[in-house]
């Protein structure tokens, strides 16, 4: 009778000092990534042949003759600086040209009687080599003062803004009688309603992109395709490069499409892309290597909430974010222990960890 009380108490003894299962983190195969997914990014609307319009030179804004709206031809004069300046510095110009040509033809009589006297030995070879020099020096002087004067009628020229293609005036950016630097914007005319898209992408996404992608627009309730026409080969900031999208806008539709997305508009663009082997990846931490490149194991968790291990081959490519690729081993919706293997073995009894959270209406 002791006996049996002893080992009905050493029994209940044993029980109580049976460890409790380990919390451990798993991920389920197949779920961790997605044949393909779905990436939203800011883009902008802007109009494939524009312009930003202003003044070689500075001065003063006398007259804009364009308003935004306006419809504007090839050629025609949009705004003028004040153009006294131009206009004293080209009459001066052309003075002093005047005065050249004056001096070189002085100078060339003067060089022909040297040389007739030269020819009789009235004079000595000095005295006609010292007019010879005045003739060179005279016509450099017309030289540059032609150059000068060609300089003066095109700073006259300059100081109207003339309209380079056809198209409309989108942005006035300075009014009538305003001080403007050189080469300061002061209109910003568009041609036609052709549009594109420019996007900022990350690197992660922009690698596996190649021109002729379609992607989707969205501008408030309005979707239209796009199609990726140019890459930008450079990172700007350090991770993004620039993605040049042109808008596909149907044949029925088009007049009514166009007239409805403005440049300048900020719009979404929705790009669906693929994941590499991305139904059968594992964070590193899961992954004990083997022995033998591609060689490695896992523990999978099993019905009886134990833990197996289990060989499986990997990729010898680091994903982004960690992760490996599982060619062999493992099948979709399998539990794999994704944090702590090093510390486990084989048979031991686990509990799936439950995230905590201290936000309002969560579990505690």
């Amino acid at each position: 009778m002791l006996c049996a009380v002893m080992l009905g108490a050493c029994t209940q003894s044993a029980e109580l000092q049976a460890p409790p299962p380990k919390p451990v983190k798993v991920e389920v195969v197949g779920q961790a990534g997605a044949a393909g997914q779905t990436d939203s990014f800011v883009g902008t609307l802007r109009a494939r042949q524009r312009s930003d319009l202003g003044f070689e030179a500075a001065g003063r804004v006398v007259a804009i003759h364009v308003e935004v709206g306006d419809q504007v031809k090839a050629g025609q004069v949009l705004a003028r600086l004040d153009e006294s300046p131009a206009r004293w510095r080209l009459n001066n110009a052309q003075a002093e040209s005047k005065a050249a040509a004056a001096a070189l033809t002085e100078r060339s009589t003067q060089l022909k009687q040297q040389e007739a006297l030269a020819g009789d030995k009235i004079i000595s070879a000095t005295a006609l080599e010292s007019a010879r020099a005045a003739h060179l020096q005279a016509r450099s002087r017309l030289e540059s003062a032609d150059a000068a004067l060609a300089t003066a009628r095109r700073d006259l020229a300059l100081a109207r803004i003339t309209a380079p293609f056809d198209g409309e005036v989108v942005a006035r950016l300075t009014q009538p009688f305003s001080d403007v630097a050189s080469g300061q914007a002061v209109l910003q005319v568009q041609a036609g309603r052709t549009l594109e898209v420019v996007a900022m992408l990350p690197d992660a996404v922009a690698s596996a992109l190649v021109p002729g992608v379609k992607a989707q627009g969205k501008s408030g309730a309005q979707t239209f395709s796009l199609i990726l026409e140019r890459l930008s080969a450079r990172s700007d900031n350090g991770s993004l490069a620039q993605a040049i999208f042109r808008v596909q806008v149907p044949p029925a539709s088009s007049g009514e499409a166009a007239s409805s997305l403005r440049s300048g508009s900020v719009v979404s663009v929705e790009l669906h892309r693929t994941k590499v082997a991305a139904s059968m990846t594992l964070p590193m931490t899961a992954v004990m290597p083997g022995t033998k490149p591609g060689e490695a194991s896992v523990f999978v968790l099993d019905e009886d909430s134990k833990i197996a291990r289990r060989d499986i081959q990997t990729g010898s490519t680091l994903l982004p974010e960690s992760r490996v690729t599982i060619s062999h081993g493992l099948k979709p919706g399998e539990q794999v222990v994704v944090a702590g293997a090093a510390f486990l073995h084989e048979g031991q009894p686990v509990a799936v960890h439950q995230p905590e959270t201290v936000l309002p209406g969560g579990a505690r």
